[in-house]
């Protein structure tokens, strides 16, 4: 074979070494992006059940709670019977017509009689004080229901 020809069958064995490597290369960023996609949806999917967990957990301490308030059966002390019922009402408020539908009907009511509460005049302010934390309750929990949602 005369040097011509050897210097071809190099050029040859170059350029096929260089495809490889670019075909290589090519291949391992497709497959880094593939990568990374499913690292990102295993995390998505790993926070979507930690907030699930964490709002089953927090529902669960919140229901024992009025589960022990309840129980209590009143109080024969005016001033005890008021925070049994402050306190039982918060925990409602926390929990959601989702969980408690009846009680949430009769102590809490829905978001158009909490607003229509807050602009009445005549309402005491503490009140409304209570009733505007409610309703950021009611924000609050509406968001936490929606990324429940949209991750499932």
């Amino acid at each position: 074979m005369d040097q011509d020809a050897v210097n071809v069958a190099n050029l040859w064995v170059q350029s096929i070494v260089a495809l490889a490597a670019v075909v290589a290369a090519v291949v391992a960023l497709m497959i880094g992006a593939l990568d990374r996609r499913n690292a990102r949806s295993i995390a998505a999917e790993d926070r979507r059940a930690s907030l699930a967990h964490a709002k089953l957990m927090f529902d669960l301490d919140v229901l024992s709670r009025l589960l022990e308030n309840l129980n209590r059966g009143g109080s024969s002390d005016p001033a005890e019977t008021k925070r049994m019922g402050a306190e039982a009402l918060t925990l409602i408020g926390l929990l959601g017509p989702d969980l408690l539908p009846t009680q949430w009907t009769k102590r809490v009511g829905d978001e158009a009689k909490l607003q229509g509460l807050l602009t009445d005049d005549d309402f005491p302010e503490w009140k409304k004080n209570a009733i505007e934390a409610q309703v950021a309750v009611n924000t609050v929990l509406a968001k936490i229901r929606a990324e429940l949602a949209r991750s499932a």
